[in-house]
């Protein structure tokens, strides 16, 4: 079972004074949250609650054990908020690579209205064409353009990026129209 419910389950029933009323509290039935408490007595080989049918009470061990695993569940508890606050406010250094033609006309401009939006991030932006080893170099994130080796890391499609060839009609009546562009010169 894991422990952190467990604690949860048992400092429940102690603020609620019952199984029945921990379990509306947390979701879970009754049996449930007695199991959870006989988990903890069992790992730790000493009786928690003093059960009667009509009331339960801690013991000596069950109230200091009960202090412990407030503060425990308190600082959990901030924890969680302490990240809610990082995840709802980017801040930091962030690494991006892409390929300089991506990057230039395409990537630059998102980064500078992602800086104003987000004026508590650096953004270190590296335009080269070769591969980067993400882990070794320390990106955080990169971008590329066609297909990707095989990877343990999570890629996404972002969208096409299509380039056209474009060349003056004195060019193409000097050198000719490349037959692999696929296209007839312009008349």
């Amino acid at each position: 079972m894991d422990r952190l419910t467990s604690i949860a389950a048992f400092v429940r029933t102690v603020e609620t004074g019952s199984f029945t009323a921990a379990a509306k509290a947390l979701g879970i039935s009754p049996q449930m949250i007695a199991k959870h408490v006989r988990a903890l007595e069992s790992r730790f080989g000493s009786r928690l609650l003093n059960r009667t049918t009509r009331r339960q009470s801690l013991t000596e061990f069950g109230e200091d054990f009960f202090v412990h695993c407030r503060r425990i569940l308190d600082g959990f508890d901030a924890m969680e908020s302490m990240a809610d606050e990082t995840i709802g406010i980017p801040k930091g250094k962030l690494r991006v690579n892409a390929p300089v033609s991506f990057g230039s006309t395409l990537l630059v401009p998102m980064v500078t209205h992602y800086l104003r939006r987000y004026p508590e991030v650096e953004v270190d932006l590296v335009l080269e064409d070769r591969q980067v080893d993400m882990v070794k170099e320390g990106f955080e994130v990169v971008f590329r353009i066609g297909a990707l080796s095989d990877s343990d890391l999570i890629a996404r499609t972002l969208r096409p990026f299509e380039l056209t060839i474009c060349a003056s009609p004195d060019y193409l009546a000097e050198r000719g129209t490349s037959r692999s562009a696929g296209r007839s010169a312009p008349t």
